[in-house]
């Protein structure tokens, strides 16, 4: 399993959409092959903290291609204010209910 965790912090003025497109891409996601689990949380006003699972690097790599993510992507120095923090890893043991 290949996850990802990414902390994004919007700019003031632009949290309320950042929110609203995080939303709109787990909505998207959720129909992509491969995808297992995304999981959107925000900390305070303007920090979106992001948990994705998918079943292998291809189908995660597949997701970052989709329209929506590099969309989403290519707008980062409009709505944040610095580049995101995003760590890949491969899960190794845990559960989920």
């Amino acid at each position: 399993m290949s996850v990802c965790v990414a902390i994004l912090r919007a700019k003031p003025e632009h949290a309320d959409e950042v929110e609203a497109t995080i939303r709109d891409i787990a909505a998207a996601t959720r129909d992509e092959k491969g995808a297992l689990a995304f999981v959107l949380h925000r900390q305070g006003p303007d920090t979106f903290i992001i948990y994705e699972k998918y079943v292998d690097e291809a189908a995660r790599e597949s997701h970052f291609a989709m329209p929506y993510v590099s969309g989403f992507v290519a707008r980062f120095g409009e709505l944040l204010v610095a580049e995101p923090q995003i760590e890949f890893a491969e899960e190794l043991a845990g559960f989920t209910r």
